[in-house]
């Protein structure tokens, strides 16, 4: 009985893992592509506590918006992910952030589920492009100044969490 329990959650797995490679594929144009992409994920899902499963979705959903996964980033995202008191759910909360800039629209809904998991992201914001809350909920309802928050956001990010993961796995 527990072989054949075995047999049924490898069963399960492989199916979800070929969805996911099926939505790649679709999401980035073709088989090939797909498999460049399934490469970088299984790079970056090495690197870093996430799931294969996790990583996938998170290219996945970058893709679809029109935004090219850049490993840069996601290792950015996924150092300061390292910091926080939720690490998965504030790695897909900057990818939503990311998503819903792509398409012309970052408010203060998406920077507060980040910064309720511990990352100061407006002060970020207001360091780096000066502006004040109120001011950022302004900001951020252009694709201009999304794609500049976000950009902001990154290189903040960068330079006081990057290479957190790293340090924290060595432990």
């Amino acid at each position: 009985f527990v072989a054949f329990q075995g047999v049924s959650v490898l069963a399960r797995i492989g199916s979800q893992f070929e969805d996911l490679k099926d939505s790649l594929d679709q999401v980035f144009g073709s088989i090939e592509a797909g498999d460049q992409a399934m490469d970088r994920v299984f790079q970056f899902a090495q690197t870093t506590p996430f799931q294969i499963e996790d990583a996938t979705k998170a290219f996945i959903a970058l893709k679809s918006a029109g935004i090219e996964p850049n490993m840069q980033m996601l290792q950015t995202f996924a150092d300061t992910a390292s910091v926080s008191v939720d690490q998965l759910g504030t790695f897909e909360a900057l990818i939503r952030m990311v998503q819903r800039s792509a398409s012309g629209g970052m408010g203060l809904e998406e920077l507060n589920m980040i910064s309720d998991r511990g990352i100061d992201v407006l002060g970020i914001l207001s360091e780096k492009l000066n502006l004040g809350k109120d001011d950022i909920a302004k900001f951020g309802k252009t694709a201009e100044g999304a794609a500049k928050m976000v950009k902001a956001l990154t290189e903040g990010l960068q330079e006081r969490f990057g290479g957190a993961m790293e340090a924290k796995m060595d432990n």
